[in-house]
């Protein structure tokens, strides 16, 4: 006479050997399609990579170059391989970043120019200006 573990062991092996050849199935054909053919470059996946050790002011704009007294605008900037940045006028604390975005009210047409240093103490600017218009 079998035990009720005997007969369960008897009927589950089939099952479960399935679901490990089925799952070992997966991983490989995960790790194939992750496989570069041969002959091919390597994709660098790092997006940062691409602009090497380059210092570079990758954005700075202002979302309305022009409004009324009072109204607010957007100022975004990016810089890479910065190590220091600075605004002028300093409306803002600014730090190095890729992209950040932070709200302006002039009370006047305001000339805003950004500057990003690199550790060799090499910097880049951009410049551009929002005009308030008087009604």
């Amino acid at each position: 006479m079998k035990s009720a573990l005997a007969r369960l062991v008897t009927i589950l092996w089939v099952p479960v050997v399935l679901s490990a050849l089925y799952t070992g199935w997966i991983f490989w054909r995960r790790h194939q399609a992750n496989r570069v053919p041969e002959g091919q470059p390597e994709w660098n996946t790092n997006p940062m990579a691409s602009y090497g050790n380059t210092l570079k002011i990758l954005q700075f704009y202002a979302r309305e170059r022009e409004i009324a007294p009072g109204e607010k605008s957007l100022i975004c900037y990016g810089a890479v391989n910065a190590m220091a940045v600075r605004l002028d006028p300093p409306v803002e604390k600014v730090w190095p970043a890729v992209s950040r975005c932070f709200t302006v009210t002039p009370a006047q047409s305001t000339r805003y120019t950004f500057t990003a240093e690199d550790s060799a103490h090499q910097t880049v600017s951009q410049s551009f200006g929002i005009v308030v218009k008087r009604k």
